[in-house]
């Protein structure tokens, strides 16, 4: 008599499982990715307009009031869009920091429509130092997905 051959039901559930389970992980993992990568679009966009202001910055020497006086109201600084990506305000701020504002003008992949990254320039001796944060609803927030 010929002895059979095969894979049990139970050693193919086990399988089944292992895989669900590694799947369970793996998903949201590479989700965190996609968003990450996308989401690094919006600092190279907006580059050339942090370059404009840094430029002006150090080509008026100037102090920290004067540098939203001289280089964010008294400048015509170019808003653009690219690849979906809307450089959207240049606006000076009461402390005279500037915040560059690039929102998603459609979905991007993880990206949705509206989704927004904010840089916040401040100047000081050395020039201009750039933070940032992201938002969904005007609010700051520094989240996983934020560069």
């Amino acid at each position: 008599m010929k002895k059979q051959q095969g894979f049990t039901l139970i050693e193919l559930m086990i399988v089944v499982a292992i895989i669900g389970i590694l799947s369970a992980f793996a998903v949201p993992a590479y989700q965190d990715y996609t968003k990450k990568a996308t989401l690094s679009e919006f600092p190279k966009v907006a580059s050339s307009t942090k370059l404009a202001i840094e430029v002006c910055a150090h080509e008026t020497a100037a102090d920290g009031d004067s540098f939203k006086t001289k280089c964010i109201n008294g400048q015509e600084i170019a808003t653009l869009s690219l690849n979906d990506i809307d450089i959207t305000t240049v606006a000076g701020t009461a402390s005279g920091a500037v915040n560059l504002v690039a929102t998603a003008g459609a979905d991007k992949g993880p990206i949705k429509s509206g989704e927004t990254y904010v840089m916040v320039g401040t100047y000081s001796t050395s020039g201009v130092t750039w933070d940032s944060y992201c938002t969904t609803d005007g609010t700051a927030t520094q989240d996983t997905y934020c560069p």
